[in-house]
């Protein structure tokens, strides 16, 4: 036999065992894939509904209202030394209509995959901004409709798109930092043209970072969250949100005690405002299986009459690990030009008062 072909065949064979070995070792390491998803739907009576100028009643089948339907996909893939690879599609829709949500995005809620190891997390892809994190710890009634978010919801459920987010835990300290290269893909005319921009990177850019600290009973959170504008024109400009917020966990009485607050500063010259959201709230547990929690929370405009209060209380009852009965109530008082409705989807007549009920059921599997 020549001797290339010797040579050939001995590459061979080594390029043939360097495989085998590499994939006798990937199957060594262990990998997982968990399908997952909430559906939530009831029925919901909404009296003082904005109509053409007039205050209507709205009854109607609503989704959504304890917890956010969705279905998603998460996975993870151990890669030894304590480092994994880890993935996460996560698909909004309304269980009404069985259309998508967020702005009609297969994986809306979140799309995402990145490492994680004894250094913390490293996630790229669209993903929940740092304050929304917060939210879903602070807020006695998160992602409800009738929650803190009724009060900015565009803001406490938004994710951005482009983003990457570094997330570390160490002994009480937990904390976050984000950064998005244009938070909205789908926005401008054409699509696309307030998200990473050829020439000018500060158009739709967003930043946040996050900070907890839970020691017993006490936990408390910061957050902080800033957008440039999303022109030419305002891209120097920037919407900077701040947040301050605990809870105080009374175990023996299972009782947890909410406060925060969170200041919006908008530096946009067509906006121009300041503007705080206050809350406060409880979580209580009556036996194993029912519950009560309420918040009171209002939010006002610095120089300005237009003010909201609202209160919103839900009674909750599980059936299983998986499966809840939910009455939720809620009301709102507008003071000046104030549209508050008692979800972000049923504004109020300026001015004027709205009261809302639904009951429902919501199944985790």
């Amino acid at each position: 036999m020549p001797k290339s072909m010797q040579k050939l065949g001995l590459a061979g064979c080594m390029t043939l065992g360097l495989a085998l070995s590499t994939q006798s070792s990937l199957a060594q390491n262990t990998s997982s894939v968990t399908i997952y998803g909430i559906v939530d739907a009831g029925i919901e009576y909404t009296h003082g509904v904005a109509a053409g100028g007039r205050k209507e009643n709205l009854t109607r089948l609503n989704g959504s209202n304890q917890l956010a339907s969705r279905w998603g996909l998460r996975g993870t893939e151990d890669l030894g030394g304590g480092l994994k690879a880890v993935f996460n599609l996560e698909s909004g829709f309304s269980p009404d209509t069985g259309g998508l949500l967020q702005n009609g995005r297969l994986f809306g809620r979140a799309s995402v995959v990145g490492l994680e190891g004894p250094w913390g997390t490293v996630l790229a892809g669209r993903q929940r901004n740092t304050i929304f994190d917060q939210i879903l710890v602070y807020d006695p009634l998160p992602l409800a409709t009738y929650g803190v978010t009724a009060h900015d919801n565009a803001f406490f459920t938004q994710r951005p798109d482009n983003s990457i987010k570094y997330s570390y835990k160490a002994g009480a300290l937990s904390g976050s930092l984000l950064y998005s290269f244009g938070r909205d893909a789908l926005t401008g005319t054409p699509a696309g043209s307030q998200s990473e921009v050829p020439g000018n990177s500060r158009i739709g850019r967003q930043l946040g970072a996050s900070l907890n600290y839970v020691a017993g009973p006490v936990s408390i959170g910061l957050g902080y969250d800033q957008q440039q504008g999303v022109t030419a024109t305002t891209a120097s400009e920037a919407d900077r949100r701040y947040l301050l917020a605990g809870i105080y966990d009374i175990a023996s009485t299972r009782t947890k005690l909410y406060a925060g607050v969170v200041r919006r500063e908008n530096d946009v010259p067509a906006i121009d405002t300041k503007s705080h959201i206050y809350w406060v709230g409880v979580r209580q547990g009556i036996t194993g299986q029912l519950g009560i929690a309420a918040q009171l929370s209002r939010a006002s405009q610095s120089g300005s009459p237009n003010k909201a209060t609202l209160l919103g209380t839900s009674l909750f009852y599980d059936l299983s690990k998986r499966t809840q009965l939910y009455l939720n109530a809620a009301y709102v008082t507008n003071d000046g030009a104030s549209t508050q409705g008692v979800a972000n989807s049923t504004p109020a007549v300026p001015g004027e008062n709205q009261t809302g009920i639904v009951s429902g059921i919501m199944h985790r599997f």
